[in-house]
């Protein structure tokens, strides 16, 4: 045939393909049905409390996030016996199927709207039926799709459609006879049409495809009687045997299930269920399927909401028929939360399978998360986990990824072995149009036979359906296509160790280069994790202070757990819909409140009633020393140090204020000398001024000098405290990106509407500033205390943006290549040139609480209290402060933020400064316990340049403390740890000890390499030392 000729043939082939789809059912019968609607779901045992009425086809029965309860009663005509029997069923949106008794028996979808293939609605009732069976089914219908509810990408606000809708009726309710060998015909047509698109036009095997599937068209003639003789046509070419050259594939079915994003959690919970009851049907149907899920958080979902589901599940586990997979309790973001959230992630996750399962999982299984920190080697190698997969990293704008399989290194040296599969997708439907090409793009294929293959649907797709694995089976063995064996991933990543040595080498962070506005998106939410994380802390290390049979176990355990549900890779980036942050903000209240609580109650534990005494408490191993509240019952009188000296007060224009210095590590007692009377005094002039730095402002509200009197040198390029405003329309994902043209989009310049003098003292220097910039208001109250270059932005913005960004920046007099940049557990360097095409993909890039541009003898460091996008580009270091996209949340951001930033110049560079310490500052600030007095200690103290505590708590599992100590500066630091008692080096997990007991006397004498994390059990401790 000629090509144009063949084109024609193909287009009559893939009509007929498209046609046999809508033949698999046939004499369908309409069931019977009633319904009932609810506002919130209602478990199967509530079902019948609620009210009744009829329902036909095509009649609506609710709106957005609606539920409701179906019954669908009918009988079979004695007449079908003995054939296959199924019930199409479409309510719009998703749902769950049971049996009368209440066994759940399919989820159901309707996702035809995105994607045919998505679709899920054929249940399967009988595979020879009796005739005369009778039909009771019960369903439960949810008012939304796979992906929510429709919404509109860029809603005004006075929308009514503004957070969506979606009109759900009924669609189908009916049942049929279900013509297995069409469908197989079906089956069979779509393997090799799929190689017919992806093989060379000139192949042989291809001419060869398309003459049987001409033929196989011709032999069924629109005649569903003559299928198996059309089938018969096609059996030659799907029996050729695949040559010595293919690779293999490990397909393991997946369902890639967010815990939240375009629906709430509640909606996540009832997609667990709908999926995990359609695979552990196909389980059944399939010996040789295995299914795999990552999540513990969803097992825990199934244990509390549907526990037949959770022991079926345990069932197909011990089976072999179900893979544990991922390490984290959730499918955590890996550029935001800290190092110890990513430690409790794994720590919970890990225990939780080991726990209800009795299985170490040994990989960490992400393949959706927005870039991967260098930090995350290390802590996984010491949880135990010795693989990672992922495949996000094929969705970077600009540049392709060199590797699929490879040794990741992180910032300590440790390397794990990470695999990214060639599909690029986590939603493979194992066809040849997938996998062909996946074999063909494998950038190891030249001496690694396999790769792994996730596919099924997820978000409610149902995970795999029986067409994939009847697909998957049909290339086990087929010319021209990868091999196909279904397999779990720790069989997978057993094999792949063998080329451990063999590939390729990735040191650094995994960025993703996409989704860069995530760093900033719903700023509130990444504001209440950072303030949950470090509060959490400072709680666990009280509560250590006292006898451990009083530690709260149980209040951390759940505490954890909310934070941890909220650190997911669609909700902390801000990515989800306005429901889920709903319920986000109620929980970081809830956790807000119960931190706080647990605070009172240690500190009536730990120290003593005095009325004209109170107790600062430092939780940070390093000194700490700035501003405080000085209590309301103090005012009128000086406040005494443990020496009985007088510390400086001062009067602001709301607070009476006072610098202190506490010790590492301690609790210190002030107290309330003689009668003194304070008077507000107020500055003068746009200068704020100490012994060792000078700062100037203009009327503008910009910092026009920086004087560092100690280096004799000006600090600023140009004016700095520039406050930009810029339009943000990136192309594709509002929430998600910010595009590297916004540059070029400046909207305003921020300029002072009004610049006051605040207070001055021996405590502080103030200066107030108010701006507006486009609709909204600015506010910042500015401080330089007298012992510090320190300057802290204190700002207010009430946001009314939408589709614009604010940013900060600072030009300064420091020229380096790189620039340092905190992340968890460590910092990272990152070029400040874009000399190549991945370095101007990082124009926007994760820091946590500091940036750093420093030279060999000086640098300046642009610290925060809860923001994380920072470019640095050559001298200037700029921070993004706020957005205002408008999809999916219309609200994202509106409203008042507060929020700190701080200019820190200071000499010589990064680890030879203050900028760690005073980051830790900024964030970690002492607690107040006033009416009390303390006579204890923390039972340890850290000491050595590089060395940080950052855990002191109780052991998940066992009465005893642990103790982590982490190496900050990234070289080999040393120092001791002074306590009494019993220390056994162990793993993060807490499980295995990786030396034998080591008996203290006093102190212990420790020695770190580049950023290593090192934990010990703290056995036999005494819980508090008395002063």
């Amino acid at each position: 045939m000629t090509k144009k000729e063949t084109q024609i043939i193909l287009t009559r082939i893939e009509k007929w393909y498209a046609r046999l789809q809508t033949l698999f059912i046939s004499d369908d019968l309409i069931l019977k049905a009633e319904f009932a609607w609810s506002k919130e779901p209602t478990p199967f045992s509530d079902r019948l409390n609620l009210k009744y009425k009829p329902i036909t086809e095509g009649e609506p029965w609710g709106q957005k996030w609606d539920s409701a309860w179906f019954h669908l009663t009918g009988s079979i005509p004695i007449e079908w016996e003995g054939k296959s029997v199924a019930a199409e069923l479409d309510f719009s949106g998703e749902g769950l199927v049971f049996d009368s008794n209440g066994n759940t028996l399919q989820g159901i979808t309707n996702g035809s709207i995105w994607d045919k293939n998505f679709a899920r609605t054929r249940v399967q009732l009988f595979e020879k039926c009796r005739g005369g069976d009778a039909i009771d089914l019960w369903v439960e219908a949810a008012a939304n799709s796979l992906f929510g509810v429709f919404t509109d990408g860029d809603p005004a606000k006075e929308s009514p459609h503004r957070f969506g809708w979606f009109d759900a009726k009924v669609e189908k309710m009916r049942i049929g006879l279900f013509d297995e060998e069409l469908w197989h015909l079906y089956l069979d047509v779509r393997i090799l049409l799929g190689l017919a698109k992806r093989l060379d036009e000139k192949s042989i095997r291809r001419a060869r495809i398309i003459r049987a599937l001409n033929n196989a068209v011709n032999a069924f003639g629109d005649n569903q009687k003559l299928t198996s003789a059309a089938r018969d046509c096609l059996k030659y070419e799907l029996e050729k045997p695949a040559s010595a050259s293919d690779l293999k594939v490990s397909a393991i079915g997946h369902a890639h299930i967010d815990t939240g994003w375009l629906w709430p959690v509640r909606e996540t919970i009832r997609k667990c269920a709908r999926t995990f009851t359609t695979q552990l049907n196909l389980i059944e149907k399939y010996p040789d399927y295995i299914f795999g899920a990552s999540q513990p958080q969803h097992y825990q979902f199934m244990k509390d909401h549907y526990p037949e589901i959770y022991s079926r599940i345990k069932d197909a586990v011990k089976k072999g028929q179900w893979e544990l997979q991922g390490g984290m309790w959730v499918e955590a973001d890996c550029n935001l939360i800290s190092g110890e959230s990513m430690v409790r992630q794994l720590l919970h996750g890990k225990n939780f399978f080991q726990d209800e399962f009795g299985i170490d999982v040994n990989n960490l299984w992400l393949p959706d998360v927005f870039g991967y920190s260098a930090a995350l080697p290390q802590l996984l190698k010491k949880s135990g986990i010795n693989y990672f997969l992922t495949q996000k990293m094929s969705w970077s704008q600009f540049n392709e990824f060199p590797h699929h399989t490879f040794n990741w290194r992180g910032i300590d040296g440790t390397e794990i072995l990470t695999h990214f599969p060639p599909e690029n997708t986590y939603n493979s439907e194992l066809d040849t149009e997938f996998l062909v090409p996946a074999q063909t793009n494998f950038k190891e294929k030249e001496f690694i036979d396999e790769f792994i293959s996730l596919f099924g649907v997820g978000d409610g797709g149902g995970g795999p359906k029986p067409e994939n694995i009847e697909l998957g089976r049909r290339m086990a063995n087929l010319e021209n296509s990868p091999k196909v064996t279904f397999d779990t991933a720790k069989n997978f990543f057993n094999r792949l160790s063998k080329h451990e040595k063999d590939v390729e080498t990735w040191v650094g962070e995994l960025y993703l280069e996409l989704h860069r506005g995530t760093l900033t998106t719903h700023g509130l939410v990444k504001k209440q994790n950072r303030k949950l994380e470090w509060k959490l802390r400072a709680v666990e290390m009280l509560w250590s202070c006292i006898p451990l049979e009083n530690y709260p176990s149980e209040e951390l355990d759940s505490l954890w757990k909310k934070l941890l549900i909220n650190q997911f890779h669609d909700i902390i980036p801000g990515s989800s819909i306005n429901l889920v942050y709903q319920n986000t903000h109620k929980e970081y209240e809830e956790i807000q409140q119960d931190c706080d609580s647990l605070i009172a109650l240690a500190g009536q534990s730990l120290f003593d009633q005095n009325t004209n005494s109170f107790v600062v408490a430092n939780t940070l191993s390093y000194p700490w020393k700035g501003m405080i509240n000085i209590p309301e019952s103090f005012d009128g009188f000086s406040v005494l140090n443990e020496e009985g000296e007088p510390v400086s007060i001062q009067r602001t224009k709301d607070d009476l204020v006072a610098i202190v210095e506490l010790a590492p590590l301690s609790f210190t007692t002030f107290s309330k000398g003689e009668p003194d009377e304070l008077n507000f005094e107020q500055g003068h002039g746009l200068t704020l001024e100490n012994d060792l730095i000078r700062y100037e402002f203009d009327k503008k509200g910009q910092v026009i000098s920086a004087f560092d009197k100690e280096a004799k040198k000006e600090v600023l390029g140009n004016a700095g405290n520039i406050l930009s405003l810029y339009e943000d329309r990136p192309n594709d994902w509002d929430a998600w990106d910010v595009d590297f043209f916004y540059r070029d989009a400046l909207l305003e310049i921020a300029e002072s509407t009004d610049t006051i003098p605040g207070s001055t003292g021996n405590v502080v220097k103030e200066l107030q500033l108010s701006f507006t910039i486009g609709q909204s208001t600015i506010k910042q109250n500015i401080f330089l205390f007298p012992h510090t270059k320190r300057l802290d932005f204190d700002t207010h913005v009430n946001w009314k943006e939408k589709h614009k960004m604010l940013r900060v920046h600072f030009p300064v007099n420091v020229k380096s290549e790189q620039a340092s940049f905190d992340i968890q557990y460590g910092h990272v360097k990152r070029n400040t040139h874009r000399n190549t095409s991945w370095d101007k993909a990082k124009f926007e890039v994760v820091g946590h609480k500091y940036a750093d541009l420093s030279d060999h003898d000086y640098g300046v460091a642009l610290m925060n209290d809860c923001k994380y996008g920072y470019m640095i580009h050559d001298n200037i270091l700029d921070l993004n402060l706020l957005r205002s996209p408008n999809n999916p949340d219309p609200t994202a951001d509106e409203g008042h933020h507060q929020f700190t930033y701080s200019l820190l110049p200071h000499k010589y560079d990064l680890i030879r400064s203050d900028v760690m310490k005073e980051s830790n500052c900024l964030n970690q600030k002492p607690l107040l316990f006033n009416g009390v007095q303390s006579n204890k200690n923390i039972p340890l103290q850290l000491e050595g340049n590089g060395l940080e505590l950052i855990v002191l708590k109780k052991a998940e599992k066992d009465d005893y403390l642990i103790i982590r100590i982490l190496e900050t500066n990234g070289r080999q630091s040393s120092g001791k740890l002074s306590l009494t008692g019993t220390l056994i080096e162990c793993d993060l997990m807490e499980w295995n000890d990786l030396g034998s007991e080591i008996k203290v006397e006093s102190c212990l004498e420790l020695s770190l390499s580049p950023f290593e994390i090192r934990t010990f059990k703290y056995l036999n401790s005494i819980s508090t030392v008395t002063m």
